[in-house]
């Protein structure tokens, strides 16, 4: 379908006027960054629309029927297969759409699309319960694109998936029709109004059923797992049109309506697990044992074969000698699971019963445990398999996972006909891995699409496994992971003619104009999984491993408000891509994309980025962004001399620059009682924007009174403290400082703390690094380690600092070299120190109030946020946390970007307990944010712990 370009025009101008400007977002750079998702297919939008409500996507799919305009629905944009992507209109699905409803102590649960899995599942988590489907990025994709595509994942099974956990479902149509399935009166006029629609599709159900050879095909097709074309089983199990409609939205990847909303039955989380791991001496028994595994209530089995292994080889949980394993070597991860220890016992020893039965092929073994670490060990073998692959990648090519299943009969020769695929087209570095009580295999290789003959090897391949799987196996070709631009082509091949046919017309049906994410499912092109592939020039060595899952997506404070760690990236490797083109500045489109991309790049990606890092803990193949996006603010501080200066001499009188800084707090306060806060918030925030200059606001702290140096030092067991520049500046929200809660805190514990005699000059340097002014940061930290190897005695005695983030950024650097000395200091936060050394020392007074918590994003990076966890639960028995994952007050770009600050705290209020009025926290500046934006006054959690804390009576 070709738009024109006055269709595009009146339809943007019509979506502004309805939505606003912020919600209609035209500019080239943010419309090639916003098309990205994680498959191998780039289209870029000619617009890109932000939907908050289901009334808000009914106003656009009527706006883009009445101007001709497809249009395609984006979740998360974590789909494989090039199901979200579009050249022309893209419907984006806002974090603010976030409504859902418990029903039946859990039994069921009602949830708007844009709530994250995983999310869903901490929901449920206090009935026992979680949702059926569990993809692999549960922690990244959302509800809406879950129902879509049919997702389902290593425990979900057939049993399990969005289609039979199925309940209710608010749907919106190509004409602009909402049904909701779960109001009588809802469907009593849906009925009305569109009854030849569901005559249409009774009949269509009637004559699918009448032919007995492609209904047994359907059966058979669904008792694997089947995500291939539409979902014709909705067509045999159903005969009501609104039930028809219902299954049919499951799996239809937006190209027939809109799930404005999907109600799940619930499934039970087991609470007795048991893990191993087993390696088989070739791949017939490994199958066999999996046969017969499947008649008994396995949760997961997951395989690997010796590829996988290998790719693997580095995890310390697996054996030195893999690479001696035999050529067919195959591993099976086991897990059991019920919901009480009686019923786990029984189905163990059914288990082992069945393995003692393979004892002479198995090469290696982790026999069945509840050791839960080394469950996780186990599971991260398995989940590590697709990210080995893509970081050892070749730069320039794109990595390809593909999804199909056989039926467990077949299995066996299905790995090994694959496994001669991978040969005869020279996939050397393929793996396969899968969900194997499913049937369901997975194999990951990397494909470069730079030259025509390696298109033409991509096309014989996949024209071979097409073969394999649909004609000669009788397979699906897409088990879980969706049809998409990658194989439509192919879906008549699977379904057979007829089929195909009925999908054509079930598409026909629902959307007579082809306006709905056409090109995806149905496509008449034979050749459409090779066309808009997306191009992966080498740009950076710290980016250029980025597979663009968006797996980083969730944890990024300035998503939705600028771009995201993937965004980033993207947008830079275009850059790159139009930088190598041959072109001249008459070739006036390259020319003003790439201005386009160059101009923007600075607000989008450089200035509004937090550079926390946070990000790189969600990575697959571990990118840190924020760490890239450093080393680019370093690039441009190189040709800034005067602000280098600057900084370096802050550095080098960081006393006075201390001191200055509370003046200019002082002077802050004294200004609002002259003007009025109000008064200076409005003329502050005009300076901050003109200027960049800090914002005022109501939260504003109050200016701490001096440097604290230490007293005499005392014999006994010690610490090294080193307080904060943010703790030595901002006063903290209680009375008492964080440096005499701490010193309180030690003497009851009978600890002596030492504190630098020269505290005044002394920084971790992060202020310096975030800046992009990496030697004088390097200079600070320098200095400070010097200070505390000599009062930590060398390592003796431990170091605290009561900022998470300066403890992340003091922590010793691993040696580079065997001739290099790792640091013998031992750097905590307050967190750790407190819940190591000071929780055994003192009698806690544990209450039953609420507990509000931020876990702050370097405590993230250092324990996963365990310590300030483990201390909050010994105060309270009602810990709850913000689940914000980064406040986005990133050092002072809350008081220089404050708009990062506002946007990632846009939602904190709506995880706040009842009758709370004051939240905790380790770092004051995220505190201040906090403090700011959620309605309470936040403060350190060590403040609370010195309150409910006395010195154990001898």
């Amino acid at each position: 379908m070709s738009e024109s370009p006055k269709a595009m025009e009146a339809f943007i101008d019509a979506m502004t006027q309805v939505l606003g400007r912020e919600q209609v977002i035209t500019d080239y750079a943010l419309r090639y960054a916003l098309g990205t998702d994680a498959s191998f297919y780039r289209l870029t939008p000619q617009c890109v629309v932000l939907v908050k409500s289901a009334e808000q996507v009914q106003k656009v799919i009527l706006s883009a029927g009445e101007y001709k305009l497809p249009v395609t629905f984006r979740a998360a944009g974590t789909s494989l297969c090039g199901q979200a992507i579009s050249d022309s209109v893209l419907v984006l699905l806002s974090d603010d759409w976030q409504d859902y409803k418990v029903g039946e102590d859990g039994r069921w649960i009602s949830l708007s699309p844009s709530l994250v899995g995983a999310r869903v599942n901490r929901i449920l988590a206090p009935y026992g319960r979680k949702i059926g489907p569990d993809p692999a990025s549960i922690n990244s994709c959302k509800i809406g694109g879950i129902a879509a595509n049919n997702a389902s994942g290593m425990c979900c099974g057939v049993k399990h998936n969005s289609y039979h956990t199925l309940k209710d479902m608010v749907i919106i149509l190509a004409d602009g029709t909402c049904l909701d399935t779960a109001d009588e009166q809802s469907k009593a006029a849906f009925r009305q109004s569109h009854a030849e629609l569901l005559n249409a599709l009774e009949q269509l159900a009637q004559q699918v059923r009448d032919n007995q050879e492609l209904s047994e095909r359907i059966a058979h097709k669904y008792r694997l797992k089947n995500t291939t074309g539409y979902g014709l089983n909705a067509l045999v199990d159903h005969i009501d049109g609104i039930e028809i409609i219902k299954h049919l939205m499951i799996g239809s990847e937006g190209t027939l309506g809109f799930i404005a909303n999907i109600t799940y039955n619930t499934v039970v989380e087991p609470a007795f697990k048991r893990t191993g791991l087993f390696t088989f001496a070739d791949v017939d028994s490994a199958c066999a044992l999996i046969e017969q595994l499947s008649a008994l209530p396995i949760a997961a089995v997951e395989m690997l074969d010796k590829r996988a292994l290998l790719s693997v080889q580095g995890h310390a949980v697996m054996p030195q000698n893999v690479a001696d394993f035999p050529a067919e070597a195959t591993a099976l991860l086991i897990e059991i699971s019920e919901e009480n220890q009686q019923a786990l016992d029984k189905l163990m020893r059914s288990v082992n019963a069945i393995l003692a039965q393979y004892q002479e092929q198995l090469v290696h073994g982790y026999p069945l445990s509840d050791d839960a670490e080394l469950a996780q060990a186990l599971w991260n073998v398995r989940k590590g398999t697709f990210v080995a692959v893509g970081a050892v990648r070749d730069t320039g090519t794109t990595v390809i996972i593909e999804d199909v299943a056989f039926a467990l009969a077949d299995l066996s020769r299905g790995i090994k006909a694959l496994h001669h695929l991978f040969d005869k087209h020279g996939y050397k570095e393929a793996i396969i891995f899968g969900h194997a009580l499913a049937g369901n295999l997975h194999f990951v290789f990397t494909q470069a699409f730079d030259s025509p003959e390696q298109v033409q090897r991509y096309e014989a391949f996949m024209a071979d496994v097409a073969h394999l799987v649909a004609v000669e196996l009788k397979g699906s070709l897409k088990a879980e992971h969706g049809t998409g631009r990658n194989m439509a082509p192919f879906v008549a091949l699977e379904w057979g003619d007829d089929g195909y046919a009925v999908m054509q017309q079930i598409k026909q049906l629902f959307d007579a104009q082809g306006i709905l994410n056409p090109g995806v499912i149905i496509n008449a092109d034979p050749r459409a999984h090779v066309q808009h592939v997306k191009a992966m020039p080498a740009s950076d060595a710290q980016i250029d491993k980025c597979i663009e899952c968006g797996f980083c997506e969730p944890v990024c404070p300035s998503k939705e408000y600028t771009l995201t760690p993937r965004q980033r990236i993207s947008l830079k490797r275009h850059e790159q891509q139009l930088l190598n083109q041959e072109f001249t500045f008459k070739d006036k489109d390259v020319y003003r994309r790439l201005s386009a991309l160059q101009q923007g790049y600075q607000h989008l990606a450089i200035d509004s980025c937090a550079a926390t890092g946070l990000c790189a803990t969600r990575c697959p193949v571990g990118i840190d962004t924020g760490a890239y996006i450093k080393s680019l603010r370093a690039k441009q501080m190189g040709n800034k001399p005067v602000i280098t200066k600057i900084a370096t001499w802050s550095a080098n009188h960081f006393a006075m620059t201390s001191a200055l800084a509370r003046v200019g707090v002082r002077g802050a306060h004294l200004s609002a009682k002259l003007l009025g806060a109000q008064r200076l918030e409005r003329i502050s925030a005009q300076l901050q924007q003109r200027f960049g200059t800090p914002l005022y606001f109501s939260a504003w702290p109050k200016a701490q009174h001096g440097e604290q140096t230490s007293g005499q030092v005392m014999g006994g067991d010690k610490v090294v403290y080193v307080p904060s520049c943010g703790n030595r500046i901002f006063a903290n929200a209680t009375e008492q400082s964080v440096q005499q809660t701490l010193q309180s805190l030690c003497d009851k514990a009978g600890l002596t703390l030492v504190i630098p005699e020269k505290i005044a000059e002394l920084c971790c340097g992060m202020p310096w690094q975030s800046k992009g002014l990496t030697e004088v940061a390097t200079q600070k930290q320098q200095q400070l380690q010097e200070i505390i190897t000599q009062l930590s005695e060398q390592g003796r005695w431990p170091v605290v600092m009561d900022a998470s983030p300066c403890a992340l950024q003091s922590q010793p650097q691993k040696k580079q070299s065997q001739q290099e000395e790792s640091s013998p200091v031992r750097v905590l936060d307050s967190m750790s120190f407190a819940s190591e050394y000071l929780l055994p020392r003192l009698a806690i007074k544990r209450s039953e109030e609420p507990l509000w918590l931020h876990i702050t994003c370097s405590s993230q990076h250092l324990d996963g946020g365990s310590a300030m966890l483990n201390l909050a639960r010994a105060l309270s028995s009602k810990v709850s946390t913000t689940e914000v994952s980064c406040c986005g007050f990133a050092g002072d770009k809350g008081f220089t970007h404050p708009q990062l600050n506002e946007h990632a705290l846009r939602h904190v209020s709506a995880s706040k307990p009842r009758g709370c009025t004051v939240g905790y926290s380790n770092s004051r500046t995220c505190e201040i944010g906090l403090s700011r934006h959620s309605g309470v006054s936040f403060t350190s959690l060590l403040s609370l712990l010195d309150e409910r804390a006395l010195a154990p009576s001898n």
